[in-house]
Order: structure tokens, then sequence, then C-alpha cells
């Protein structure tokens, strides 16, 4: 009964995300940078680069480090899924379609460990159709933060179930799969691992450590580009009105976009069952077995609290918060919320007919959302076609460079241009490793026109030599008279070297762990 039960849960789902299925492009805010992405990820991934760090190909030809800073998970995935379609278009939609399929999985799993099969379908119908889902998916493509809600959904399930290898695993995955959110979900995890089982909240810990090759040289580093923040936060707090009356819109937010802007309301239904909720909880005589109820009630009072223009206040003052970059991005707590509350109100309720219509109402009310906001027919090879996308740094207004040269709109003529000599010929030519013979008929420089990072060192003849950028924020290198053999490699920089350590460290003693456990339990069921 129970696979009945998952397989009514998730068919609303699919059915929402079925445009995301068809071929062509759906327009969204960030989808266009994604599916650039997506395709240098692959490039990179192609050339036997398994953790990229730099997009070769991107920035005008000079490169850029891009991949040491945005989130790698949905570019692995979406570079798996091209292996498929060919296309990194469809890769993308799919990719975002299969994190929302995958989300109402773990909503369900999650649920069910909690109320059973039944309040679990119902709260996972009515939290796969909160508004902000789709404001996501179909307005902004933003493809890691759905991933990172599915990541969540299989992390609370894991800590329900005290798998607490899957955490570990699941939470790492969750810190590469959104920078942001990774950030904002980490205190919520915290909170809901002292609530219900505080002996695992070591495995939290290794999930921090899984990922650290990524996001220890990210913060280490992020000194030397410009770009990684340009939104400013007191543009995007959130209406009181905007948050209770049901609105639809594709452009931004901030000022200047009228009524056109992106929907930050909560909801009708998602409204109806808070209220219903707490409504439940007060008349509860035993509270103290609610606290899971308390804390997601507390939970969205905090939201209220925190996108409403009252609380600038406290966005000015406490500066992580402003990583969050925009207040109305906390709406995503709304999904796990209404999917709990819905599962909690079933549970509690003597006769669930109630609760099965405000399940049934939350997918017809939502529903209108879930069609594509603009169909263009574009492919994979409209975008690498194009010198817009194809020289662009995929970021908005191609603000992302180093702090040594902004963006370069022109691409070079050569790859390696030699001032006083020729270049003789090449002996390899990699994306990060690039070695070939030149004559100098006199001392000169030569240049490599790939964009100056730390990591990038130069050797001439076995030995390494000074690297010279300040000018123009590419590399240039000193040769004597003669003919050299001159190479130009990417290697790792201390933050990375240790962020690679503490990132495999970790993976072996989960792996360890999980086989001390598995050892464990045999033995036990032997006994």
């Amino acid at each position: 009964m129970k696979r009945v039960w998952f397989f009514i849960a998730i068919i609303p789902a699919i059915i929402a995300a079925r445009a995301l299925f068809s071929p062509g492009f759906i327009h969204t805010h960030d989808g266009e940078y994604h599916i650039i992405r997506i395709v240098e990820f692959a490039r990179m991934l192609s050339a036997g680069y398994w953790f990229p760090r730099w997009a070769p190909t991107l920035n005008s030809g000079y490169g850029i480090p891009i991949f040491q800073y945005h989130y790698p998970l949905p570019n692995y995935i979406g570079s798996f899924v091209r292996l498929f379609t060919h296309d990194a278009v469809y890769a993308f939609q799919i990719s975002m379609g299969l994190g929302y399929i995958f989300a109402s999985f773990g909503s369900f799993l999650w649920l069910t460990s909690l109320y059973g099969s039944f309040a679990a379908l119902l709260g996972a119908v009515a939290g796969a159709f909160v508004p902000y889902w789709f404001v996501d998916i179909y307005v902004r493509g933003s493809i890691g933060e759905v991933w990172a809600m599915a990541l969540l959904f299989f992390i609370l399930w894991a800590i329900e179930k005290k798998r607490y290898v899957y955490t570990a695993l699941l939470y790492g995955l969750l810190l590469l799969s959104h920078n942001i959110l990774g950030m904002v979900f980490t205190p919520f995890l915290f909170i809901y691992m002292v609530i219900r089982n505080i002996k695992g909240i070591g495995s939290l810990m290794w999930g921090i450590g899984l990922s650290a090759y990524f996001w220890l040289p990210a913060l280490w580093e992020q000194q030397y580009v410009v770009g990684l923040n340009t939104v400013n936060f007191r543009e995007h707090f959130v209406a009181l009105y905007e948050l209770l009356i049901p609105s639809w819109g594709t452009e931004f937010s901030g000022g200047g976009f009228g009524g056109n802007k992106i929907s930050f309301q909560l909801g009708v239904i998602p409204i109806i069952i808070i209220v219903a909720s707490f409504a439940t909880f007060i008349r509860r005589k035993e509270k103290q077995s609610d606290i899971l109820a308390r804390w997601f009630l507390l939970l969205v009072g905090l939201i209220l609290v925190f996108i409403l223009p009252w609380s600038k206040g406290i966005w000015e003052v406490v500066l992580p918060l402003q990583f969050i970059q925009y207040p109305w991005r906390l709406l995503s707590f709304m999904i796990p919320a209404t999917a709990f509350l819905t599962a909690y109100l079933t549970r509690k309720s003597k006769t669930p007919y109630g609760i099965i219509v405000l399940a049934i109402m939350g997918v017809i009310v939502t529903f209108s959302y879930t069609r594509k906001v603009q169909y263009a027919p574009r492919n994979e090879a409209y975008y690498t076609a194009r010198s817009n996308f194809t020289d662009g740094t995929s970021s908005m207004g191609n603000s992302f460079s180093t702090i040594w040269t902004g963006w370069k709109d022109t691409r070079p003529e050569s790859a390696v241009k030699i001032n006083g000599g020729q270049l003789v010929r090449q002996i390899r030519w990699k994306y990060l490793d690039k070695s070939f013979v030149a004559f100098m008929s006199r001392a000169g420089e030569v240049t490599i026109n790939t964009l100056y990072f730390p990591g990038w060192i130069a050797m001439v003849d076995g030995v390494q030599v000074p690297i010279s950028y300040e000018h123009d924020g590419v590399i240039h290198v000193r040769v004597a008279e003669g003919e050299h053999v001159i190479e130009v490699r990417f290697v790792n920089t201390l933050p990375r070297t240790i962020g690679n350590i503490v990132s495999f460290v970790s993976l072996a003693m989960i792996a360890s762990w999980g086989i001390l456990r598995y050892i464990s339990r045999k033995y036990e069921n032997c006994n």
C-alpha cells in the first residue's frame, strides 16, 4: 500500500514538471547562464578534469575561474544528462525537472517516517504546489536551489531514519548544490538534528568536510575576484500585501518592474494550512509531543520577520544575512514547512477530509503556474554560435572577473603571442596545461592569452619562472634568446590542496563509518 501512496504522491509533481521534459527552450532569468555553464563544465569533464575550477573558453577565450565559486553539483547532473540529450538546453531543463520530482519523492519519504504514508501523501502534494516552487523553476530557472531543496528533504529523511552515513553524504551534496541555500539550510538542519537526535550531529560535520574541496578555496580565494555579490539586499524586501495576495509575473524583483515582477505570494492554501496548524497546536494539551510543529510554526514566523522591510535594520547589523542577497529567498522554507504542517494536520485531525480538500485545492489553484512562460525554438547550437554567449562570463552583466582585469570583450588573435621570436611546435595543448617550443631571436616576452589567477605557473626549460600579469591581467613570461621549451599549467594552491585533502579524508571516514556500521548490524543479526 505504501508504494501506491508513493506513486500517487509524485504523479502531480511529474505533471507539474511536464514542460521541462519537452524539447525547446523555456525562458528564465538564469537559464541561459546555466546552459552555457553546463556546456563549459562538460567540456572540462570530457578533457579529463573531474573537478573543474576553470572555464577555459569563456571570457572571450581568456578563461575565467567561475567554477571555483559557482556550485558544481547541478553542472555535474546537467553534464551527465547531456550525454543522453546531446543538447545543453534540454539537459538543463530535464535536470531541473528531475530535481523537482526527487524533492517530492524525498518529501514523501521524510513525512512517512514521521506520520505514515497517507499523511505523507497529502503533505508531499501540498508541498510540491507551494507557489514559490514555480517561481524557482519557471521564472528564475534556479536549478541549484531546486536540487538543494530535493537534498534537504532526503537529509531530513536520513535524520529520522538515523542513517548518519547517508546524512553526511547528502549534506555534503547539499553544500555543493547551491552556495547560498547551503548556508541558509545549515542552521535549520543543526536545529532539526538537535530536536530529533543530537547524537547524530557529527554526521553534518562530516558533510561539511566532504564538500571542503569546493567551499574552502572559494572562501579563501574570494579576494581575487569581483562580482561575487552584485545584489543590494535593500532593494528586495517584500511588502506584506505581496505575501498575501496571489500574483504572477516574469520580471525581476526590485524597483522598476511594477506589476509584472516575480511573485512573492505565500499561497492561499499554504496560508490556510499554517493558520489551521497553529490553531490545532494551540488547542492540543500535549504540546511537548508537538515540538516539531512548534519549530516549523516558529520558522514560518521567522520568515515573515526577515523578508518584510521592518527587518532591514537586522540585516544591516547581522552581516552574514547579506550573503543571502534576496530576503525573499527565505520563501524556500515555505516548501518544507507547508509539507510538514499538512502532514501534521492530517495526523492530528479526527477526520482528514478537510485536509484532502486543501491538498487538492492547492494543486488546482497553483496549476496555472506550471505552464511554461515563454517558448523559443533554441537549442545548444543557438548559444554556441553566438559570441554574446560564448565570449561572456556567464554571469549578470559579465561582471565576474579577477581583480587584475575586467571582462575581456575582444578575443585575442592567437592563444600565444611571442614578442621577439616564433612558435616552433606544440608539445601538449590542453586547456590547463600547454607546452610548446619557441625560438627567440632575441630576449623577449611570451604572452599566453589566458587570464591570470593564482594557480597558474610557468616553466622555461623545466625551471619555474615568474609570471607578469599586473598591467592587463593576462599571463606574460620573459624568455631569453635561443630555443626554449615553455610550459604553462594550472595547479592547486594551498587552500585547494587543503580542501582536497579534507574532502578525501572525510569521504574515507564516512566510508569507513558505513562499513563498520554494516558489519556491526550483520554481527547483531547473527546473534
